[in-house]
């Protein structure tokens, strides 16, 4: 009889306790104005809007980036026939009139058919931008002849 006494203040009394303590301190907190319980802090991150053609896309371009770190995305082209084709891509400042390109970088010779690869192949086209605002991020690829190109732009913005 006497190890059952024990066992019940050495396991269940502390859970007990904690419980009754954890409401307590929880009532408190919830009391305080402009307080709520919300344990559903989920966030959907949605990718900027591009307009372009189809067979270009801009991935992993987040709607906002902070100050000062550098803006990371990858550009995926669908259409066979741009293979081995020159990739530019320039990233603008909106807030300014006439628009300027605050970063640019030209890949050349992006031949990405027969891995399936992202691009640009090889390297990686990290802009810093050191000023708070809306931009825009035009990516252009060229066939090897110069003949045909497409292009997609999306918008995002530095806080």
């Amino acid at each position: 009889m006497g190890a059952r006494k024990i066992a019940y203040v050495v396991f269940v009394l502390p859970v007990v306790i904690s419980v009754i303590l954890g409401g307590y301190v929880l009532s408190n907190v919830l009391a305080q104005p402009d307080r709520q319980l919300n344990f559903m802090q989920i966030t959907f991150v949605t990718p900027p809007s591009q307009v372009g053609s189809p067979d270009i896309r801009i991935l992993n371009l987040n709607n906002t980036y902070s100050l000062s770190s550098p803006i990371s995305f990858t550009v995926r082209v669908n259409d066979t026939a741009f293979d081995c084709g020159d990739l530019y891509m320039t990233v603008y400042n909106l807030g300014t009139q006439p628009k300027q390109a605050v970063a640019q970088n030209a890949y050349f010779s992006q031949c990405f058919a027969q891995t399936n690869s992202t691009l640009p192949m090889h390297h990686a086209f990290l802009p810093l931008i050191n000023s708070t605002g809306t931009y825009q991020i035009v990516a252009d690829m060229k066939d090897k002849s110069y003949r045909n190109d497409i292009n997609v732009t999306a918008t995002f913005n530095v806080q």
